[in-house]
Parts: C-alpha cells; structure tokens; sequence
C-alpha cells in the first residue's frame, strides 16, 4: 500500500501540470453536478412551501404573463353581479417586475384593507403605509437588500419610504407592496389594472364559482378565470418536473469525468508505454498496474471534487448575501447537504474508476515484449 501510494504521488507531481489541468476540467464538472443537484432541492423546497387558497383570480385571457394583463373596474363589479352570494369581495391588484438595485422584484399594489385580510401579509416590523410614497417589504428582500425601517427604496424614478416589513402567510413570497391608490399614481391609470383578486365566502364551492363566471360571454370573451389552488397545483408540477430534469442532468453531467479520467488516463498510457512494459518486466502484475491508475485517478478525483465543492459554495455565499436567486418573487435557497454531497462524492469516484477500467483492460492482451501505443 506504501508502494503504491508512493507511486501514485511521484507520477502526479512528476505530471504535475496535466494532473493541474485534469483537476481543474474535474472540477468544473463536479460543480455543475453541485449546482443542478442545488437547483432542483431549492425547486422541490419552494414547491412544498406553496399552500394553496380556494379563490379565484382573473386575467385578461391572451396574457402569457400576468403583467401583460389589463381590465378596468368594470369586470369586477360583472363578476360579483353574476356570483354575488358567493363572492365575499372583489379587488383589482397592479404589479410589474422591476429592476431595483441590480435585483428583479415585484412590485404588487393593492387596496391597504386586503394587505392583512385578504392575502394574509403578516407585519413583522414597524406600521403598514399610512401616508403618500410609503411601501411595506418582505422581510426576505429587506434582508438581502439591507433595507430598514426608514430606508429610501427608488421605483421608477420616485423615491418610497419603508414602514413596515411583512411575510406573506401562504406562500412566503417576498415582493415590494405599496397602496392602490399610490400604485395608480406610480404606474398610471391608463393601462387599467392586472389581476383582478375574488376571496370567496367560506360555503362558496369554488369550481361552481370559477364556471359559472367562466360561461358568462361578458367575460369568458375577453378574460380567463382560474382557482388560486388550481394555480398552485400546476406551479408545484412545473416544479416537480424541474427537480426530475435537473437531477437527470446532474447526473448524467458526471458522466464526463469518465471520459475525463479515461481520456487523462489513456494519454498517460501511450506516452508512458515502455515504462510501463518494465514494470511488467520487473514483477509488477496486471493488477498492481491497475491498482496504480485506479490510486491515481481517485486521486484527481478527491481532489477535484473538494475544489468543485469549495467554489460552489463560494458563489451560493455570494449570491446570498448580494443578488439572490428567485423564482417570480419567490427566493430559491441554494445549499449543499452533507449527503447529498456524499452522494455526489460517490458517484464522481465510481465513474472516474469506471473511466480507468474502459483504459486499462488492453493490460490483458498486453504482450510485455511490445510497447503500448
């Protein structure tokens, strides 16, 4: 084992810049693994997270995105005459996503009363807006963006003072929250309002509601009518289809430090052929040959594998603390566990001695008179 393991290291530092360059080209490919394998638990996270509600939404009908959406007052007073014992009440929500600070976030604008009431928004800190050019936050974003109480936040070009911080009870969102009213004077009363929000009473059977404004012409013409859990229920499949893609390709992403270990490893093996027929000549076996690669290469692999490791969470510790990574409004939390890196560890080894294996099995046609070429 002394032998070998004093083999192995005289080969590395002999070969020290390929073995640099097989670690670093390791390495990357180890990170990516990390990375997706991050990716698809911060997914599966957030769609676990998401609870569904019974009420309905409204959006204008050819709309991809919500923001692209636009009604008037108008559709919903139609939908309260058409449900009015099932609609508790009706009120109309502005958004936009914004650039602020280098980060994307939304900016949802809804009458003060239904902040608390009905989109159960918790207030952790401070006061809900009381006066002009005031916002509350998500506690999330006021984090990352290092605003307090007090802090000057700029939306399109008029400057916002924070009162409060708050959390969304359901669905943990994290997004900038203004009054109507001022979210009119911001954005402008032209382009008319983007969602329009109908809570339900408690008996109401919210499918019956949801169909029965669907089939009225008035707004089955123009507009398009969706149950909130419905919403969720699809969103959480996206999700799950997300964490199936995602660990489909980290996994197969490591399939290349098989042909990284076995390209690194063939290399050797050409160049070095006659040392190798001496070896074969002095007493060393087929199977201490293969030991030697096998050492060798997991070598590289620990080795890679750390720094792969190192470097993702560095940039999972900088992007938390400078410019986090959200779904919609919705922070994803990027983290590595100790099995699921384990499990990587793992997998990184077996391919790698996979790669040395597809290499060394010409040592068993291998005639210790003629050279490797």
């Amino acid at each position: 084992m002394l032998t070998l393991g004093y083999f192995t290291f005289k080969d590395l530092i002999y070969d020290r810049w390929r073995s640099l360059l097989t670690i670093i080209s390791l390495a990357v490919v180890v990170a990516g693994y990390l990375l997706l394998t991050s990716l698809s638990r911060a997914f599966l996270f957030v769609g676990k997270q998401t609870q569904v509600t019974d009420n309905l939404v409204i959006i204008t009908a050819d709309a991809i995105d919500p923001m692209e959406s636009s009604m008037n007052e108008e559709i919903l007073q139609i939908a309260r005459e058409i449900a009015p014992n099932q609609i508790q009440r009706a009120f109309p929500t502005l958004f936009r996503h914004m650039d602020i600070g280098d980060r994307i976030l939304q900016v949802r604008a809804v009458p003060l009363e239904e902040m608390p009431a009905a989109l159960d928004l918790i207030l952790v800190l401070g006061r809900w807006p009381s006066g002009s050019r005031q916002i509350v936050v998500g506690e999330e974003i006021a984090r990352v963006a290092s605003w307090k109480i007090g802090s000057t936040v700029n939306i399109y070009g008029t400057d916002f003072q924070v009162t409060g911080l708050v959390r969304a009870a359901d669905n943990n969102l994290s997004a900038i929250w203004m009054t109507y009213s001022e979210g009119q004077h911001l954005f402008g009363m032209s382009s008319g309002f983007q969602v329009g929000y109908l809570p339900l009473v408690p008996s109401a059977d919210p499918e019956s509601v949801r169909a029965k404004l669907q089939a009225d012409p008035r707004i089955s013409a123009h507009y398009s009518v969706y149950l909130e859990n419905a919403l969720s229920n699809g969103y959480n499949e996206v999700n799950h289809n997300l964490v199936t893609l995602s660990s489909i390709m980290a996994t197969v992403s490591l399939l290349a430090i098989t042909f990284g270990v076995y390209n690194s490893t063939s290399l050797s093996l050409t160049e070095r052929g006659y040392e190798i027929i001496l070896l074969r000549v002095v007493g060393f076996t087929q199977g201490k040959l293969r030991g030697f690669l096998f050492a060798r290469a997991l070598v590289l692999t620990l080795v890679a594998y750390s720094l792969g490791w190192v470097v993702v969470i560095i940039y999972f510790n900088y992007r938390y603390s400078h410019a986090p990574i959200g779904l919609s409004e919705a922070p994803l939390t990027l983290s590595l566990t100790l099995s699921a890196s384990l499990f990587g560890m793992g997998l990184a080894i077996a391919f790698a001695l996979l790669g040395v294996w597809l290499t060394s099995r010409r040592f068993g046609t291998l005639n210790p008179l003629t050279r490797i070429d």
